[in-house]
């Protein structure tokens, strides 16, 4: 994204006068989420703990004619949550759209075979990031319901809470967790118009790499349009469901994997080789008879 692209505050955008706090926001998925909900007009809290981050994308929003405000705290202590809250809510207004898209590893003990992770790792790790989740969920859902207004609630999950990955039973098991919280918030919330949805990223390119295939070929097995996503391409399922455009959609999880989780098996290991477009002048002239 251009930085130029950001709406102005007397320029109407789909988010106009909404309030965004997007946790985990400096880089990668969260930062194209911060900037293009500040590109439709919303005012953004980017919360990090990388602080000097938050700042130097904060500055790219307000340069370009939007408004945004940094903010670190601890996350996974309920009463930190409340102050960081507190703070936004003075410097922007009252929080209406939440992105968790935050989490910590704690430990790198728990990224090992199920067998090696130790119990204590394992608590930690469960109690830090759900507590994350949980705790901004309620903060921003109570002061939303005290003031009778609607809101947008957004989880990041993971292909995990489906799909096992390989040796990341603690994350797997958070996004799992995260999904089940997103339904039942959404159905407890629901009288209050205050909506709860999930995203699964697939294959995100990002820019530290760490989910960056090296086999083109594997990519496209494993990716049905044939291309990893991009953090915009998150960031642009976010925007639609913190919007006006999602009013009746909650208590559901939307695949953004170019197909990942549609498809039962890659293309090497069928039986046949499927079709593609190179193959579309063969078919018409056998099946259609071109």
């Amino acid at each position: 994204m251009n930085g130029n692209e950001i709406r102005r505050a007397d320029q109407a955008g789909r988010l106009s006068g909404r309030v965004a706090l997007v946790t985990g926001a400096a880089h990668n998925i969260g930062a194209s989420i911060a900037l293009r909900l500040a590109e439709e007009g919303a005012a953004v809290a980017v919360v990090d703990i990388d602080s000097v981050g938050a700042k130097d994308l904060c500055q790219r929003i307000v340069d370009a004619g939007g408004q945004a405000f940094p903010a670190a705290g601890d996350l996974t202590d309920i009463k930190d949550v409340d102050r960081l809250f507190s703070e936004v809510e003075t410097a922007l207004g009252t929080v209406d759209v939440l992105v968790n898209n935050a989490y910590t590893r704690v430990s790198e003990s728990c990224f090992q075979p199920f067998l090696g992770v130790a119990p204590e790792h394992w608590q930690r790790f469960i109690s830090a990031n759900t507590t994350m989740f949980f705790a901004c969920s309620q903060r921003m859902a109570r002061r939303l319901a005290s003031e009778g207004r609607p809101g947008s609630i957004v989880n990041i999950s993971s292909h995990g809470a489906a799909r096992a990955h390989r040796e990341q039973i603690p994350y797997d098991a958070v996004k799992g967790a995260m999904e089940s919280f997103t339904r039942a918030v959404a159905v407890d919330l629901a009288p209050w118009g205050i909506r709860a949805n999930a995203i699964r990223p697939g294959s995100i390119n990002v820019e530290d790499g760490r989910m960056d295939w090296n086999s083109g070929d594997l990519q496209h097995a494993q990716i049905p349009l044939g291309r990893q996503g991009t953090p915009q391409d998150v960031a642009n399922a976010v925007l639609f469901l913190s919007s006006n455009e999602a009013d009746y959609v909650t208590g559901q999880v939307f695949n953004i994997d170019g197909g990942m989780a549609a498809q039962a098996r890659a293309p090497q290991v069928e039986p046949h080789a499927p079709a593609g477009p190179e193959t579309f002048t063969q078919f018409s002239e056998t099946l259609l008879g071109e």
